[in-house]
């Protein structure tokens, strides 16, 4: 996630440069740049090159700017606006797939501020399509039917969800947490608990059919929703002689940063200088994932692009395989050509770990 700062007074130029010190320490935020004034400019700078725009001015400043550049939900960025005191986070634009409404809840948590949602499904307590979308890394096939189907969610209509085993795991991991979370005298609580309490409180039905591979179809009466799952790698890098459960210990650590089962993952990928690093390789089988060994020179090639704009360069891995990194270039390589940094790396145990989508 790409993160722009923008103020026009000294109390929010203060103000950004407190948050961007705070989202530095995000490992999910890959790059946050703050811009002081000329409101104008700087919005046509950022506006379809960051993930996240955060306004630190008067909310009617920043929809007078951000209007001409408005394209529609599912490719405009996220947009908050947030007073020069720091009072209220406030989600603009793009709150679902954007990520504005978690971005805010984010932002007013670091802050200390009040969250300021307006979206009727989250006021109302539902979860919206598109909502599950974001959060699981789907692309919406059939985005036209995104706003009937929240609507029908809103009148308590029965949403059916279904795939297959595999994606259900994961699907089914998040609603028992929420479930936890909602019912925390608990100690216990069965899958059937889980899929009663979703289908009473969010009016979701969750159902397996392996029929259906790589994507997965909502339906409201006789209306479909389709999605396809984007493609989430995680790549590794170690010292030699790395141990499996610490390699482990880091995958389980960067996916809980972005608050996805490590069940969602496609694929694994690595170095070839180490593929007979029987740590990784043991780590690799335990989550029976396709994984990939990237070939050195493709490495050397990846940071040579533009794709590398927001990689992290290591010296010490320069001077000792002759390449600027491993675990953020194996990751988006093995995502695809479109892909984008979602964690950047992080250094556990001996092991660096990174994770990127594809488009």
């Amino acid at each position: 996630m790409r993160v722009a700062i923008l103020s026009v007074s000294k109390n929010g130029e203060l103000l950004s440069k407190k948050l961007k010190s705070l989202l530095d320490n995000d490992f999910t935020v890959i790059k946050t740049d703050t811009f002081h004034k000329d409101v104008e400019n700087n919005i046509k700078r950022v506006f379809n090159d960051y993930d996240v725009i955060i306004g630190i001015m008067a909310t009617g400043i920043l929809v007078r700017n951000i209007c001409k550049n408005i394209s529609n939900k599912y490719s405009d960025p996220a947009v908050l606006s947030i007073d020069d005191k720091g009072n209220f986070v406030i989600s603009l634009l793009s709150g679902h797939m954007g990520g504005a409404n978690q971005f805010t809840k984010k932002i007013a948590n670091l802050l200390s501020s009040k969250e300021v949602i307006t979206t009727a499904t989250d006021i109302h307590g539902k979860i919206g399509v598109d909502v599950l979308a974001n959060k699981f890394y789907w692309n919406i096939i059939n985005k036209k039917e995104v706003l009937t189907f929240n609507k029908a969610l809103l009148e308590n209509e029965i949403l059916h969800l279904k795939s297959n085993s595999d994606t259900m795991r994961y699907i089914e991991e998040f609603f028992m947490e929420v479930f936890f979370s909602d019912n925390k005298e608990l100690e216990h609580g069965t899958l059937e608990d889980v899929r009663n309490y979703i289908k009473n409180k969010y009016n979701i039905v969750l159902k397996v059919d392996e029929k259906l591979n790589n994507k997965i179809i909502a339906k409201i009466r006789d209306t479909e929703l389709e999605f396809k799952p984007k493609k989430l790698v995680v790549g590794i890098g170690s010292r030699k002689n790395v141990r499996e459960e610490h390699v482990l210990i880091a995958i389980e650590k960067v996916m809980a940063d972005l608050d996805v089962s490590v069940l969602r993952i496609d694929g694994l990928a690595t170095v070839s200088i180490k593929r007979k690093e029987l740590g990784i390789i043991k780590a690799f089988k335990i989550i029976n994932e396709p994984f990939s060994i990237i070939e050195k020179e493709k490495i050397e090639d990846f940071y040579l692009s533009d794709r590398s704009k927001d990689c992290r360069k290591s010296s010490f891995v320069k001077e000792k395989f002759g390449i600027d990194g491993v675990s953020e270039a194996c990751a988006m390589i093995a995502a695809g050509e479109n892909s984008k940094l979602i964690h950047r790396k992080i250094a556990i145990c001996g092991v660096t770990v990174a994770v990127a989508v594809s488009k």
